[in-house]
């Protein structure tokens, strides 16, 4: 098998640090990062066809036909058929977007086009499915780009079309059998610019003790490990060492005594269907707005018909004693309606995502919580309960202790 290289490639262009580029858009996308893995993969000018017009022959408006041009970027030909697609993506969009694949799997299966395979590449990452299957065939960071060339070849090049020739769709990569990874002597990275907020996964749905800066721990992650192996966070906190090494193509342990952080971790990583849990949203929602307790009468009916925590005394040196003391009788109130209503939904899976909005809810809607210094809008600000007050345990939801 050839062997390649990042540099072999893309000379001493470095992926990871386009995105800081402002310069570098989706023209050098195609030109320094698309062109080169195309040619590797051994097509040519005669073989790649750019900017093929199509006529969309699915759109009205109103009741006017009217002709609407798609072009794909790229549209790799061989004899007269055409073995795929690829749509080329500024650094800053997603790969995986739904519009984006949307596009390309709409010129794919043009009957101009009628493709094996459709992919976007955004310089960074490079996806691509079959347009009969839901999951992608390739997904990777184009920084390990030579922990997936073999892969790679053996779907897209131009050899895997040739007549005759018998396709493995799902081939099985030993990633660990490799040689020349030296996880003892790998070098540092260079310094890598911070940057929390970026990445909503991590920031901004649950506050926690030092949540480290998952871009840093992404790209260390990288750095020193490869695409299959296990990475292992004995104390694992709110996850960002786990999550990252998944949404890198490893696997991992998380370790944590907290059982907020387990909750945490494993509502992050659970798959939920986006459509249910935005109709369950609603529906908790809506009827919040119709049982919400405002006036002085509502609230007392609410405290006497939801339990909550009581008695529970705080650490020394706190400014009040007992948890409920962090909480006007409003606040309490508003909290265990909303958190009755979000326990009626039957599904474990939308349910627990509901509970992680409500548990990073609790350290917002208290007594403690005032605006950050550098989160300031959207509901943002300082989850002071837990700068302060370290209350981590008392505030989990009941229902999940």
């Amino acid at each position: 098998m050839d062997t390649i290289t990042k540099e072999k490639l893309f000379g001493s262009l470095d992926i990871s640090k386009i995105d800081r580029n402002p310069d570098f858009k989706e023209d050098s996308v195609r030109e320094e990062i698309i062109l080169p893995i195309l040619k590797e993969l051994g097509y040519s000018h005669s073989s790649i066809i750019r900017s093929k017009s199509l006529q969309h022959p699915f759109v009205k408006i109103g009741s006017t036909k009217k002709p609407v041009t798609i072009i794909p970027d790229y549209a790799m030909k061989i004899d007269e058929s055409y073995a795929w697609v690829l749509d080329a993506k500024s650094p800053d969009e997603k790969v995986n977007e739904s519009g984006n694949l949307e596009q390309v799997f709409s010129y794919a299966i043009h009957p101009e086009i009628r493709s094996n395979y459709f992919a976007v590449c955004n310089g960074k990452q490079f996806i691509a499915y079959r347009p009969n299957t839901e999951k992608p065939v390739l997904f990777f960071s184009l920084d390990e780009i030579e922990y997936h060339w073999d892969e790679m070849k053996k779907f897209l090049s131009l050899n895997s079309f040739q007549a005759g020739k018998k396709f493995v769709y799902e081939p099985e990569v030993n990633y660990t059998a490799r040689d020349g990874f030296d996880y003892k002597n790998r070098p540092l990275p260079d310094e890598i610019p911070v940057k929390k907020r970026a990445a909503k996964r991590h920031f901004g749905i649950h506050g926690y003790f030092t949540k480290q800066t998952w871009n840093v721990v992404g790209e260390y992650i990288r750095n020193f490990s490869k695409p299959g192996d296990l990475v292992l966070d004995p104390f694992a906190g709110s996850g960002v060492t786990g999550i990252e090494a998944l949404m890198n193509n490893r696997r991992a342990i998380n370790i944590d005594l907290n059982p907020l952080a387990v909750f945490i971790v494993n509502s992050l990583i659970e798959p939920v269907n986006y459509e249910k849990l935005s109709t369950a949203f609603e529906r908790v929602r809506n009827k919040y707005v119709k049982e919400e307790p405002n006036t002085k009468k509502e609230i007392e009916s609410a405290l006497r018909r939801h339990e909550y925590p009581k008695g529970i005394r705080l650490p020394k040196g706190s400014d009040v004693s007992v948890v409920e003391d962090l909480f006007s009788d409003k606040q309490i109130a508003q909290l265990a309606v909303l958190q009755s209503i979000i326990n009626e939904e039957k599904s474990i899976e939308i349910r627990n995502s509901l509970l992680l909005m409500f548990s990073g809810l609790v350290t917002k809607v208290n007594l403690t919580y005032h605006t950050g210094k550098v989160a300031t809008k959207d509901g943002q600000g300082n989850a002071s309960a837990f700068q302060y007050y370290r209350i981590e345990l008392l505030l989990i939801p009941k229902t999940l202790m």
